[in-house]
């Protein structure tokens, strides 16, 4: 099943009662992203944290929040995806397997995600977050801040994750100049790790980097349909490539959670609503869209026929 077989319009108006709200949800989203803290160590040059905002004071999602969040999923049976990520480095602080393993106690069924630049992770720490319920990990390999893309440079570096992690390895990918990947076999954790070439395959998160800031999109936007991300404060935003603590993507905040705060209603609420309708056309994309080619949707007739049937 494609992402597109499950859009309907009911995704692109408020649907304000919890059970509607809920079962659009249920039949929908695949991914929720949570942001359980905000600290980054790392400032990399793809990325908006390379204004070094986030390697201050860390601030960490109120434990009600989370909560919050994770009981309607429990709610619903929810057997998708959790990650663990956004803008944060998600291992810098071990409170990440206090909330994996109070998800993995509601959610029996869910596939738990995290993505680490790898600079916390040892054998030790592996095996606690499998303990604590952790199904995968990506492991990116970075090079030195605001260095990019070299390729003896990716080797050495994941030389050295690999050596210090001590599993053994399987090259998997090696596209010189675009990108470098690894299987690494580990007990209990299926771990990804890999490098690759932002100024090919990147994007530029809604122009706060340099990144094919000439693109203009066209391309249909489903991310907000089947996935939600959630900041450490509440904030949720339409999609991955959005940093609701900064100035240029503020418009963007679809909704701020708090604790109480019903997790299906703000995805049904007219807010996303109505990014959705905006992103579901092949028309030129503005604001913080204008420039993404993330996610790009391939011009196919049954993405025509949806549109079509969809907005029209």
């Amino acid at each position: 099943m494609s992402h597109w077989d499950t859009i309907s319009r009911a995704h692109l108006k408020e649907a304000p009662a919890r059970e509607a709200a809920a079962a659009l949800f249920k039949s929908t989203v695949t991914m929720v992203e949570i942001e359980v803290f905000s600290y980054c160590n790392r400032l990399c040059w793809f990325c908006p944290n390379k204004d070094g905002s986030r390697i201050g004071k860390n601030r960490f999602m109120d434990p009600d929040l989370y909560d919050s969040l994770i009981d309607p999923l429990a709610s619903i049976d929810y057997s998708n995806v959790i990650t663990y990520s956004r803008y944060n480095e998600p291992l810098a602080d071990r409170v990440i397997l206090g909330r994996l393993a109070g998800a993995r106690t509601k959610l029996p069924a869910a596939r738990l995600h995290a993505n680490t630049n790898g600079d916390y992770l040892n054998r030790d720490y592996l095996a606690l977050l499998r303990a604590a319920g952790l199904n995968s990990l990506n492991i990116q390999i970075y090079l030195k801040n605001f260095e990019k893309f070299d390729d003896q440079g990716m080797r050495d570096r994941a030389g050295q994750i690999i050596g210090k992690l001590g599993l053994p390895a399987t090259l998997t990918r090696d596209e010189p100049g675009k990108w470098l990947e690894y299987v690494l076999d580990f007990d209990g954790i299926a771990l990804r790790l890999y490098g690759r070439n932002f100024d090919l395959n990147g994007t530029s998160r809604g122009d706060t980097v340099n990144i094919a800031l000439d693109y203009r999109r066209t391309s249909p936007c489903l991310m907000p349909f089947w996935s939600v991300y959630i900041d450490f404060d509440g904030s949720m935003v339409p999609c991955r490539n959005v940093r609701s603590d900064i100035p240029e993507h503020a418009q963007a905040v679809v909704a701020k959670l708090a604790p109480g705060d019903n997790l299906f209603q703000a995805y049904a609420g007219r807010a996303l609503a109505s990014w959705r309708r905006d992103l579901l056309s092949f028309k030129e994309k503005s604001g913080v869209c204008k420039s993404c080619r993330f996610a790009l949707e391939a011009d196919t007739e049954e993405a025509r026929l949806v549109v079509s049937k969809t907005v029209g």
